[in-house]
């Protein structure tokens, strides 16, 4: 445990500030796009998770890749897991904030629980803002950010992502050459590669 948080914690923090500018983002497009209508709301909180989920999907892609080289070299032992877990750490703030929303939305008293919960309502909205227009969504008469249920799903869509993208960096696959950066290591072996062929020629 100690060596992975000693060896991730920073592709994880990279995550969580990826996530607060995005919020941050978000909740301004979602409250300019408020006053002129709710499906334009929606639309831009969609426009802002998949911008989200880009950035995440570039971040941990890079991970998996600058560890496929070590894997493929010995050097420690291939873990495809391992992007699953960066996202857990990197969404721990989210679960918490989700349990207590979730806590305090099955035994509301008008008082003490509600305000903890509207508390940490309120918080949730300020880091994962990106969603705000999706949770306004409504399910009869209520908003999605009435179920408590809500916050717990909202983060699957980044840890699925940050999951698969480890897991092709690793493996070096590509949905496409402009979703990944370039690689210092692969972009050198290529370089080795075009100058062996040069002196060939």
């Amino acid at each position: 445990m100690s060596d992975f948080m000693k060896k991730y914690s920073y592709s994880a923090m990279k995550l969580f500030v990826s996530q607060m500018a995005i919020s941050v983002f978000g909740l301004g497009l979602a409250i300019a796009c408020a006053s002129i209508g709710s499906t334009m709301q929606i639309v831009s909180s969609c426009g802002a998770v998949v911008f989200y989920l880009f950035l995440i999907y570039t971040s941990m892609w890079e991970v998996g890749s600058k560890d496929k080289f070590g894997i493929e070299y010995g050097k420690f032992e291939a873990k495809p897991l391992t992007g699953l877990y960066i996202a857990l750490l990197a969404n721990s703030l989210n679960f918490l904030l989700a349990i207590i929303i979730a806590v305090c939305k099955t035994f509301p008293d008008g008082g003490v629980i509600s305000a903890i919960g509207g508390v940490a309502g309120s918080i949730a909205i300020f880091i994962e803002g990106m969603y705000s227009g999706i949770l306004a969504i409504k399910i009869g008469e209520l908003p999605l950010n009435s179920f408590g249920i809500s916050y717990f799903v909202i983060t699957i869509p980044a840890i699925i992502t940050s999951a698969l993208a480890y897991y092709f960096g690793t493996k070096g696959y590509h949905f496409t050459k402009l979703m990944v950066p370039e690689n210092p290591e692969e972009a050198e072996i290529r370089r080795e590669k075009k100058k062996a062929r040069n002196k060939e020629e």
